[in-house]
């Protein structure tokens, strides 16, 4: 996170990469992710919200019924920093940005990777590190994280949008056992 700038592109970077851990979404959910589709909820905090995003459609909910995927705070002010710096009050909420600093249109899945690797290498990650970052490294991440914070394998599942248990364990298998 402290290897984004405050310029627009690092504040969709860092939004992309909150997002993407609090929801566990698939590279091709964030980027079918919609600014008409967030709902903002007062907190107990008077001066903040909570944000949630519907998730229209899935890979595990191919009649689209949706679900509410409920973000952090920190996840909230961000993307409220993003709809607020990029203008966007319609569409897809992240997009490319041109090397004239312009706002482009949907951002591809493919993209995804590249900007997390670019902010792996802005972070002096090791090449080893930044070798094996995919689209999906912030959803295998936040399972992993779930897991070591004591979720069950169901929570987890139901976290992430997973219908099979070999899905969700092939993510988690890679976890350095608990030392404590």
């Amino acid at each position: 996170m402290d290897a984004t700038e405050n310029d627009l592109r690092g504040i969709r970077d860092r939004t992309l990469l909150l997002i993407a851990y609090d929801t566990l979404c698939r590279r091709s959910e964030l980027v079918d992710l919609l600014a008409e589709d967030i709902r903002r909820e007062p907190t107990k905090k008077a001066e903040s919200v909570q944000l949630s995003i519907k998730l229209r459609k899935s890979k595990t909910d191919q009649n689209s019924l949706g679900r509410w995927l409920h973000l952090t705070d920190q996840a909230s002010k961000a993307l409220e920093q993003w709809l607020a710096t990029s203008g966007i009050q319609l569409g897809p909420i992240f997009r490319g940005i041109n090397r004239g600093n312009e706002i482009a249109e949907k951002l591809g899945s493919g993209q995804i990777a590249r900007i997390y690797k670019r902010m792996a290498v802005k972070a002096n990650l090791d090449c080893d590190t930044i070798k094996n970052i995919s689209g999906h490294s912030m959803r295998v991440g936040a399972a992993q994280d779930l897991l070591r914070e004591g979720a069950s394998l169901p929570v987890i599942m139901n976290r992430g949008r997973w219908s099979k248990t070999d899905t969700v364990m092939r993510y988690v298998e890679q976890m350095a056992p608990s030392t404590s």
